[in-house]
């Protein structure tokens, strides 16, 4: 059910993004799409990170990640580490030390749904995919989120005046928090973890094409591609070991 709402929410979105321009008195419907990603994924990695977990657990897993890396966004935002030097604008929201509530939101949904589509049975192994895949929502995502003027970086840097410090932060911080999740043998996440992330690559891709930049979609269509092949290989792992 929540992915269906995600997913009209999108569509109506992109459709008013890419042929008209958002009015303020609609910016918070910015806040809301990442609530309903995040929730859509929190829905479908119920039946398969938190199907035998108490809710006192799952709550507290998902507010080490929300918190941390709230206190990380804050600390970059006042210092310039170890993002690099940027700040945020009003388009997110409230915000809480300087940041946008929404964006620990946002985080808690993207390390979850590329915790759950990292199938590695070492969790080391699934750290590392795990940092791949939210790097691959990264380099999206940013560049239409700077053109956007959803956040300002202040110094630029070598991707369309985003730092390089920020791609390896991105990384290592989803990395280390994917390490809270339990690994799952036996247990295949749902053909809807693998569209989640697909319509967030289609999303920020059509929308950096509106912008021009190409070498960002011709990425986005990449990427889609390269998570249809994750879920095709998975589901032919799991064949394969059923027989």
């Amino acid at each position: 059910m929540m992915y269906r709402i995600f997913a009209v929410w999108l569509f109506i979105g992109l459709v008013l993004l890419l042929f008209w321009e958002l009015p303020e008195w609609l910016y918070f419907a910015n806040s809301i799409f990442m609530i309903l990603y995040t929730a859509s994924v929190l829905a479908e990695s119920k039946a398969y990170f938190f199907h035998n977990t108490k809710k006192i657990k799952t709550t507290a897993v998902l507010l080490i990640i929300g918190v941390t890396t709230l206190l990380i966004e804050a600390l970059s935002v006042y210092t310039g580490f170890p993002f690099g030097d940027y700040g945020y604008t009003t388009m997110l929201g409230y915000h809480v030390l300087g940041v946008p509530f929404t964006i620990a939101i946002a985080w808690v949904g993207f390390i979850v749904n590329s915790t759950m589509i990292s199938t590695q049975q070492n969790k080391w192994l699934r750290a590392l995919e795990t940092g791949i895949w939210v790097v691959f929502i990264d380099l999206i995502l940013d560049p239409v989120a700077l053109a956007w003027d959803f956040w300002q970086w202040d110094n630029g840097g070598f991707y369309y005046g985003i730092p390089a410090t920020n791609f390896i932060t991105w990384f290592f911080l989803a990395a280390i928090l994917s390490l809270v999740f339990p690994l799952q043998r036996g247990v295949k996440p749902s053909v809807q973890s693998y569209r989640l992330l697909e319509l967030m690559f289609l999303f920020f891709g059509l929308l950096a094409l509106k912008k021009g930049f190409i070498l960002v979609a011709c990425l986005a269509i990449l990427f889609i591609l390269v998570t249809e092949g994750r879920r095709v290989f998975d589901s032919s792992r799991k064949k394969a070991m059923v027989h």
